[in-house]
């Protein structure tokens, strides 16, 4: 699986890397701000989203439909995203399409046209996106689990903000944004697909010709408390549950990463993992649940969800640390290792026919890991791993983490008291 990179950076704070993929007939193709929702003021939250919205909405030379015209009628898509660690921009078309696609996305992040009557109508989308997920108890969770566990840093607030905060975020606010895109954030563009390199440099340098850099990435700042939360809604018939912990990056390096996926693999990423089996192919206690893990760029987090009737929420959460404590005194089980390990490489496989997966795979490693690892040396490093390495390594992870739970359930008269027994 020997891919084709290239990398070029430019005086003016672009940086351009390509996968070129010979034998696709697309191009995936897009532009990555490394600012999130983390890195916002408590009187800009909800900020990087709203810009993400709002550059949609049209810029010097196109309209909002043109904007999406433009792509969609070459029968390419456009998509965009905020997380809590970068704005990204991104196109899937012909290859012969790809000056259009970066004409079109630099035209939106160098352009905007960031009308107030376009501000005042796609802030009460925003608000409808956010209520959209206050009745999702699934998503509340997560944001809950995150305001407890990493209070103190950026990581804690959503990534919307909520409706008094969008509702407070003033057209000033978008102008500054946008000058700080055009003059001062670095901005990563990456390719994946039948896409030259030096072509593309040269796209870059042309489409983003006004682009300055007087700045760095955002600083992140990473804290954690150890705590339980459990919050009541109307209207739900389910107690969601979220656990987990993070701990600080520096306690990991490529190997640990590696072996890290190999535990979240085994204990919940699909329907033979033990947490699924356990819970709910054995007990039937869950239609949903799962294991996650995220990186960023300062620390990793490792958490378990799952939703149940409200009596059996404490079992749920009891079985789920069992298994987990399982798994960190004896290991994997006979053919686990194998198994765990083939379901990761088949899934990178798999992924490498995509030039958008490999597109977003390229963006995020660079973003939260400041380098881009080959998927030639991932599969290295996973063929390389022993069991004992991958049980060492996360009862080592495990003790330097700090652990929380939080709880969305059904209103009653009674709330659940979670005495949780940390690790």
């Amino acid at each position: 699986m020997k891919q084709i990179l290239k990398k070029t950076e430019l005086e003016n704070g672009i940086t351009i890397l390509t996968d070129y993929m010979p034998h696709a007939y697309s191009v995936a193709v897009g532009a990555w701000i490394p600012r999130g929702s983390r890195h916002e003021a408590p009187d800009e939250y909800g900020l990087s989203h709203f810009y993400e919205h709002l550059v949609f909405k049209g810029t010097q030379k196109r309209t909002a439909l043109e904007i999406a015209r433009a792509i969609e009628d070459r029968g390419g898509n456009l998509e965009a995203y905020t997380t809590r660690q970068e704005t990204g921009f991104y196109a899937q078309v012909e290859s012969s399409d790809l000056p259009l696609a970066i004409d079109v996305i630099a035209d939106m992040l160098m352009h905007p046209r960031l009308e107030k009557k376009e501000m005042e109508k796609e802030r009460r989308v925003i608000i409808e996106e956010i209520h959209s997920y206050d009745d999702i108890p699934e998503e509340l969770v997560g944001d809950v689990f995150n305001a407890i566990h990493f209070k103190g840093s950026g990581i804690a607030h959503s990534i919307t903000g909520n409706v008094q905060q969008v509702k407070a975020l003033t057209h000033r606010q978008m102008l500054k944004y946008k000058q700080q895109v055009i003059s001062q954030i670095p901005i990563l563009v990456c390719a994946s697909g039948r896409v030259n390199h030096d072509s593309l440099v040269k796209l870059c340098k042309e489409k983003f010709a006004e682009k300055t850099i007087d700045g760095s990435c955002p600083s992140d700042i990473y804290k954690a408390t150890q705590s339980v939360k459990v919050v009541q809604k109307q209207d739900i018939t389910q107690s969601n549950l979220f656990w987990g912990l993070s701990f600080d990056r520096s306690h990991m390096d490529n190997r640990d990463r590696a072996a890290l996926s190999m535990f979240n693999v085994a204990m919940g990423a699909g329907m033979a993992s033990r947490l699924f089996q356990k819970i709910r192919e054995e007990k039937g206690l869950a239609y949903s649940v799962y294991s996650t893990a995220d990186i960023y760029r300062d620390c990793v987090d490792w958490g378990v969800a799952l939703a149940t009737e409200p009596h059996q929420l404490k079992t749920a959460l009891e079985l789920s640390i069992d298994e987990t404590k399982m798994f960190l005194k004896h290991g994997f089980r006979a053919g686990e290792f194998e198994r765990t390990r083939a379901n990761i490489l088949g899934g990178m496989h798999l992924g490498a026919d995509s030039p958008e997966k490999r597109l977003v795979r390229m963006a995020e490693q660079m973003l939260h890991l400041g380098e881009f690892r080959s998927m030639e040396k991932s599969e290295k490093i996973l063929k390389s791993l022993t069991e004992d390495e991958v049980v060492s390594t996360t009862n080592r992870l495990f003790d330097a983490a700090k652990f929380s739970a939080a709880v969305v359930e059904p209103k009653s008269k009674k709330k659940t008291v979670l005495e949780m027994n940390f690790f």
